[in-house]
């Protein structure tokens, strides 16, 4: 019985030992790529007197073109950095969306040291409810840390578009406003989620009414979000008092937009609120699709008029390209969308979809042999980039089985 009970265990661990040898072969061969697009920077402040740590992200394509990006800076990015990452790198990037709502950016996150001190513009020690920041008041000096030091750091080590776009959550929403009031033209946007305007009694709330009587507000676009479940001081200053008071502004050319967002209190907020709120600033980034009726004029009229209000050069995307082609092919005039096609590639000759695009409209027309070397080509591209489109080389693979078949009848 023994002998038998022995046997059994050593064939077990003789199974084991050959399995665990088989997926150590397995794992030593399997390819292993490191994508590098996040940075930690360490930064000695000379107006803070003290080290600050910045993370910054890259947009997917920075190592492989010399374009500029516009700039996300994001406060608390301990708490916020991947949040906010994940919302632009989604709405900008995902390649499934064959029309991003919102440009690529680089994103700057601002990690801690004293949040109390930096974000709160007043000295203001004790707030009702027993709260206490003995440290408050420094947020002056903190912007000009921004202003002085940061910024410049920014744009000399990374390639910036002079469009830069503040956020901040409740403390960092106080600053977010603070700064569209004080120093508009330190951001070119502002995005204030569940900002705490009931600091040093409403001071905010009180100076919105200033503004707005001396017309001095900013023409800057500014997005205030807030939980629905958001109540108390934080709903009463931001719902009651600043939202309503912010409405008077209608008719007077400032792009405010407030979002109440469902289901969500203080502390949940940010998540969707990034999201929401970069879409809302972001509005009018996508081109409509009357602007196709008057062809590549009517699409670089646009573009024009959008560099003129971001105040950067904006180039005809991809996305124009192929909505303006698919337009024509849909409408029957096939001939039509195969020529812009072949414009596509032209301009964007590294892209796997213009080579997979051109391809359908050379098939579309016959031309079979361009066809076949636009797939081979969509499939070369993609084999090689670091985030192959796996579904791409399916499909152009697959496109090429039938011109195979089609070029053996035809020869």
């Amino acid at each position: 019985m023994y002998k038998n009970v022995f046997k059994s265990f050593a064939i077990t661990i003789m199974v084991l030992l050959v399995l665990c040898t088989k997926l150590d072969a397995m794992f030593s061969r399997a390819k292993i790529e490191k994508i590098v697009r996040d940075e930690k920077v360490k930064f000695q402040s000379r107006v803070l007197d003290e080290e600050r740590t910045i993370l910054i992200h890259l947009p997917k394509d920075y190592a492989l073109s010399e374009k500029k990006y516009p700039v996300l800076y994001v406060l608390d990015a301990e708490f916020f950095f991947q949040q906010a990452v994940s919302a632009v790198e989604f709405l900008s990037e995902l390649e499934y969306i064959n029309v991003q709502p919102i440009p690529q950016m680089i994103i700057v996150g601002i990690v801690n040291v004293d949040r109390n001190r930096d974000y709160t513009p007043t000295y203001a020690p004790e707030q009702p409810g027993g709260l206490r920041y003995p440290t408050s008041g420094k947020a002056e000096r903190f912007l000009e840390f921004l202003n002085t030091e940061l910024f410049s750091f920014i744009d000399s080590n990374y390639r910036t578009e002079p469009f830069r776009i503040l956020s901040g959550w409740s403390f960092g929403g106080l600053l977010t406003v603070h700064t569209y009031f004080e120093h508009n033209h330190f951001f070119s946007a502002y995005l204030a989620i569940s900002p705490s305007l009931w600091w040093d009694g409403d001071l905010y709330v009180k100076k919105t009414d200033t503004f707005l009587s001396l017309g001095q507000l900013s023409t800057k676009p500014l997005v205030v979000t807030i939980g629905a479940l958001e109540g108390g001081d934080m709903g009463r200053s931001v719902r009651d008092g600043f939202f309503s008071k912010m409405r008077k502004s209608a008719g007077r050319k400032i792009p405010f937009t407030f979002i109440e967002i469902p289901e969500e209190g203080h502390s949940y907020v940010p998540y969707k609120a990034h999201y929401q709120g970069l879409l809302a600033l972001f509005a009018d980034w996508m081109m409509p699709n009357e602007i196709m009726n008057d062809g590549f004029e009517g699409i670089h009229s646009f573009y024009e008029k959008q560099s003129k209000k971001y105040g950067f050069e904006i180039d005809i995307p991809e996305s124009a390209y192929f909505r303006l082609a698919s337009k024509y092919y849909n409408e029957g005039d096939r001939k039509k969308a195969f020529e812009i096609a072949k414009e596509y590639v032209d301009k964007f000759p590294e892209s796997s979809y213009a080579h997979y695009y051109l391809g359908m409209r050379a098939k579309a027309v016959g031309e079979l042999s361009l066809a076949k070397k636009s797939f081979l080509k969509a499939v070369e591209i993609e084999e090689s980039s670091l985030e192959p489109y796996s579904e791409r080389i399916v499909w152009s693979n697959m496109f090429l089985q039938d011109i195979e078949r089609e070029l053996e009848k035809k020869y």
